[in-house]
């Protein structure tokens, strides 16, 4: 039993939810509000108030909003990426209630009290210190950054030591009073509650929030040429990461292009690379490539790392894998990776707290989302044609960025 309903609130609110057996709810509310639109001024300010959600609002203290789902055995979570904030919990079907008005109440009553904002700085900024420990993290964010120069898209989430300090009370109302938009707001969610029951509970929780229209827009960042950088970090290992900019969300070849990314380095072992650096020549253990797409703009990316005696061998072979993905693939392997792409898309959406997410910006993004039925057939319908223009048009020379820390 899988069923879908959606619902559209006065206030602009969409709510989703899809209707399983489980004795287990999952809900999230995202809130289409990132780092990317942050004002220059305020960097870091995304993050910090997704921190600030948990520390209290107009009727909960920070103890209370911790020990509402926890005291029955519940989960409540919060992340923010460059262009969503996402609060997500898991409860007992039963103890729905108290997790939509939880969800709710964190995220449109919070009373951001000084004190407290001054306290999370400091979390976050050892979170920062901790982070420049790992390199295999920290590349991947100089990389945007590098490559979405002088835009809001390139800044990492966490935001700098230097800004952090400088946000005030008024910046983080200032950014939820711009952002958190109820067009712009999604609330999902994925138990055995009937779609009347659903509604009844949106309109319980939802429905009186004020409604607050968007009125900006976010530019498209400029790209910079392309860059080959080497930066000492003096670690153990050498870290590459290669990529450039691709496919936005709304780009029909999202989806021909997703496919050739697994194929290339995917997170099966069977994957083009790993097969060819780990399996075959042993000369790196981590090898991957990701495609991320944005609202207006992508990015694609292969990571590795090696001993520095064996980076350019490890990079030779990346790039002539590169060269590889251009040639037509065969009846036979366009079969394999299809099969192969669908299976891992459809064995991931039984994990119904990342799909609700999963739908959740889908509703955001085009106001609809596609069944696992339709995105098998989307898949299905790739040709071998359509994987060799967009691995043409994607890896092309001035298009392929550098970065490296030894």
């Amino acid at each position: 039993m899988q069923e879908f309903s959606t619902i559209t609130l006065e206030n602009g609110i969409r709510c989703v939810h899809r209707r399983v057996r489980s004795s287990v709810a999952h809900i999230a509310l995202t809130i289409n509000a990132g780092t990317r639109d942050e004002s220059p001024e305020q960097h870091g300010v995304a993050h910090l108030v997704e921190h600030l959600l948990f520390k209290g609002t107009a009727r909960r203290t920070a103890f209370q909003i911790n020990n509402r789902l926890e005291s029955v055995g519940g989960e409540l979570n919060a992340f923010t990426t460059k262009e969503e904030t996402v609060l997500h919990a898991s409860c007992l079907v039963g103890d729905f209630s108290k997790g939509a008005d939880l969800l709710c109440d964190m995220a449109f009553n919070s009373a951001f009290v000084r004190r407290e904002i001054e306290k999370e700085k400091q979390v976050i900024i050892d979170e920062i210190n901790s982070y420049k420990d790992s390199p295999s993290e920290l590349i991947f964010d100089e990389f945007e950054e590098r490559l979405f120069e002088n835009s809001t898209l390139g800044r990492n989430i966490l935001g700098t030591q230097r800004q952090l300090t400088k946000i005030q009370r008024d910046d983080l109302l200032d950014f939820v009073g711009r952002n958190y938009n109820t067009d712009h707001i999604v609330f999902s969610s994925s138990s055995s509650l009937t779609h009347n029951q659903f509604r009844v509970k949106c309109e319980k929780y939802l429905n009186d929030i004020t409604s607050n229209i968007r009125k900006s827009e976010r530019c498209k960042p400029e790209l910079r040429p392309a860059f080959n950088i080497v930066s000492n970090k003096k670690t153990y290992q050498t870290h590459t990461v290669i990529g450039g900019s691709c496919y936005s969300l709304y780009d029909e070849r999202r989806m021909p292009f997703a496919l050739l990314i697994n194929i290339l380095g995917g997170q099966s072992s069977l994957s083009r690379l790993n097969q060819t650096l780990r399996e075959r020549y042993a000369i790196t253990y981590n090898v991957e490539a990701s495609y991320t797409p944005y609202t207006d703009c992508g990015v694609w990316a292969i990571y590795f790392g090696s001993d520095a005696d064996k980076h350019q061998q490890a990079l030779e072979l990346v790039m002539a894998e590169i060269e590889k993905i251009k040639i037509k693939l065969t009846d036979n392997q366009l079969k394999k990776a299809k099969k192969q792409f669908i299976g891992q898309l459809m064995v991931s959406s039984e994990n119904n707290e990342n799909f609700i997410m999963a739908i959740a910006k889908s509703m955001l993004i085009f106001n609809s989302f596609d069944t696992n039925e339709q995105i098998a057939a989307r898949i299905e319908a790739i040709s071998a044609e359509e994987l060799q223009d967009v691995a043409k048009e994607i890896f092309r020379g001035d298009n392929i960025n550098f970065l490296t820390y030894k």
